[in-house]
């Protein structure tokens, strides 16, 4: 039996509440700390890059939830999007998909209208590191931990499922943090806009409770 949204909200209220915030709420940490970059100590910019690899990791996770629950609908949308985060091996099958798949293909893949062709259209151009699985398999981990590496670097690791150690070092310099909170940005633009392309079907189709 499809468990109750939380909060008392329909599961239609529950879908738009979960568009218009859960989905954004990476890109509005990103950009906030994007900004206390700018400004902090030495000594702070570790942690801060931490909390920005974070956001990246966790975008990524919340497109492949809603990629996921667009994909296969034998369960409904908001009952997909409420199980856990998906970890990287779920993200790497969504990302050789994106990678390959032309927006139309995509579109008719999820069902989805033209309203959503823009967003499909930059999940396709998006530059995705090489690295962006292990980042998310070290986040997935319940010990994960954030340190200062030699240099202007910061290393994550990990104990993953299998109880072996996954660790990657990302850049910490100007350059590389802009590029981490421009592509969060695009992760949480193509879920957003995938999601509200399939609430808007709905609404035409009368289907709000």
């Amino acid at each position: 039996m499809p468990e109750q949204p939380p909060a008392g909200l329909s599961e239609f209220a529950f879908l738009d509440a979960y568009e218009r915030s859960v989905l954004r709420t990476p890109q509005v940490v990103a950009d906030t700390v994007l900004r206390a970059l700018a400004f902090a100590p030495p000594s702070d910019r570790p942690a801060l890059v931490g909390l920005l690899a974070a956001q990246l990791a966790e975008a990524s996770r919340r497109l492949t939830s809603v990629f996921d629950a667009l994909d296969d609908r034998r369960l409904a949308v908001a009952d997909s999007l409420r199980r856990p985060l998906p970890g990287a091996a779920a993200w790497a099958d969504f990302a050789q998909v994106a990678g390959t798949a032309e927006p139309e293909g995509m579109l008719r893949r999820l069902a989805l209208d033209e309203a959503a062709l823009e967003s499909a259209e930059l999940l396709r151009s998006l530059p995705v590191p090489v690295w962006l699985g292990e980042l998310i398999d070290a986040f997935s981990a319940d010990d994960t931990l954030v340190v200062p590496g030699p240099g202007d670097v910061i290393v994550v690791s990990g104990t993953g499922a299998g109880g072996e150690l996954r660790t990657t070092t990302l850049a910490a310099g100007e350059n590389a943090t802009v590029a981490m909170t421009d592509l969060i940005a695009d992760l949480c633009s193509v879920a957003r806009g995938f999601l509200s392309a399939y609430l808007a079907t709905r609404r035409a189709a009368g289907r709000v409770p």
